[in-house]
């Protein structure tokens, strides 16, 4: 889920909605007025003259308060006569956790609607690219939160719309367009070359590549047995020496680069195929000593570590992909800052007087009713399946007495083949009806499940 609203999917559902309880709500359900009573196009604010409505809003409320709420609500003692919300953050601050989280979700949803402005005014946007990406995205989404029930349910939970995610989401496809525009060559951003290096520098990042071949099964945890370890060794020799017979450092970068895609059995190297950029303390001490020993550039010998065999490339940041990468989103997210800073926002009284206690509560409670609903439900379907199972035992139970009947029939009719003809007629059609009537029930339940 890469782009989907990256800093908002942290909480996860726990029970899957049942079937019935989206009856009432299409696609242009509202959460926020079942929650707060108004509408989720309530405007809360303004950002230099852009609405952000109460969806918008909420949804960061929610996230805010939820992650807060987990995490501090242990650390107070049960016996405070002060409520969480009203509980200082420190002893030197009116503030209280209330204002920190009211404020933090305004941040958030003014840093999208900066984001989304000025991405519009550089020419950036949400294209049709971005919307079957997302798709592909929101898809997986809805796998890993139970299928598409708990997918609504969830977004009903943290008070906003599909169509209001969706939208929230498509500032992250135009964020990252401005990554990978704004600080191209010949832009007024772009970098040079010293300032790539000397922002590694200040940071104390290292950028490589590595070739990696396992010595344990990463898996169970276990390490390879002697002989494995031996073949992998002799593996990782043989692509060192094919390496070092390269004297020409483009050369050799691209023969690396075929090398890896080929043998290294990283499981991160296909979300970072242009290698890692790291600080002290990110990789294990093996990678990181060996990369720090090499000029960029360099290649280094076998490095043995905990994982196995390593070789690797340490990489000029100046000319780094990856580095030039995350030099771009930092420096974005500093002038997003900035933006925030400088922005004019403008409150309105529904924002003013809206106490982050009161929503929390009726939250809590709509929260509740969801599952309760889904219980309901789910109680419903499983008493549906259980009349299906006890119906279709009764038509069992009568084909087997239609059966013996038929039987009688037939040998008494011996004598009279016309009478025979007429009874099998009419046996075919009862058979025919219970088997229609045992369909039609099966159909119900099914109907019923989905």
């Amino acid at each position: 889920m890469k782009h989907l609203i990256r800093r908002g999917l942290g909480v996860a559902l726990a029970v899957v909605m049942a079937t019935g309880l989206l009856s009432s709500c299409g696609s242009d359900y509202d959460p926020v007025k079942d929650i707060m009573g108004y509408k989720g196009s309530t405007v809360l604010f303004t950002v230099n003259g852009q609405d952000v409505t109460a969806e918008q809003y909420l949804f960061w409320l929610a996230q805010q308060a939820d992650t807060t709420y987990s995490y501090a609500s242990m650390m107070q003692s049960d016996d405070s006569e002060t409520s969480f919300w009203d509980t200082k953050v420190d002893e030197n601050s009116d503030k209280t956790i209330a204002d920190q989280v009211k404020a933090a979700a305004q941040n958030y949803a003014a840093m999208y609607s900066v984001v989304e402005a000025k991405g519009k005014e550089e020419g950036y946007s949400y294209t049709s690219e971005d919307k079957a990406s997302y798709q592909e995205d929101l898809a997986t989404a809805k796998e890993q939160l139970g299928g598409e029930d708990a997918y609504a349910k969830y977004l009903k939970s943290m008070c906003i719309s599909n169509k209001g995610f969706e939208h929230l989401s498509s500032v992250s496809f135009i964020h990252s367009h401005m990554v990978d525009g704004m600080f191209q060559d010949g832009k007024e951003n772009a970098p040079t070359a010293e300032d790539l290096t000397q922002y590694a520098e200040d940071n104390d990042l290292l950028v490589a590549k590595h070739i990696l071949l396992l010595t344990k099964d990463m898996t169970t945890g276990e390490d390879l047995s002697d002989a494995e370890k031996a073949e992998k060794k002799a593996k990782a020799d043989d692509l060192l020496k094919q390496l070092q017979a390269i004297t020409d450092p483009t050369e050799l970068e691209s023969k690396f680069d075929e090398l890896m895609k080929a043998n290294s059995e990283d499981t991160g190297l296909e979300s970072s195929p242009d290698g890692y950029v790291f600080s002290a303390g990110k990789m294990v001490e093996a990678f990181e000593s060996a990369t720090r020993s090499l000029e960029p550039g360099q290649l280094s010998g076998i490095v043995e570590s905990e994982f196995g065999y390593h070789i690797i490339l340490r990489l000029d940041p100046a000319t780094s992909k990856a580095f030039r990468e995350q030099y771009s989103s930092e420096k974005l997210r500093e002038m997003e800052k900035q933006w925030v800073d400088e922005a004019d926002i403008k409150t309105t009284e529904t924002y003013d007087n809206l106490s982050v206690a009161d929503f929390y509560d009726k939250l809590t409670a709509y929260r509740d009713s969801l599952n309760t609903d889904a219980d309901q439900a789910e109680e419903e379907n499983q008493q549906v399946e259980q009349d299906t199972g006890d119906e279709n035992a009764a038509d069992s139970n009568a084909d087997a007495a239609g059966d013996g009947t038929d039987t009688n029939t037939d040998a008494d009719a011996n004598a009279d083949a016309q009478t025979d003809s007429a009874d099998a007629d009419k046996s075919d059609a009862s058979n025919a009806a219970d088997t229609t009537d045992t369909q039609d029930t099966g159909d119900s339940a099914s109907q019923a499940q989905q």
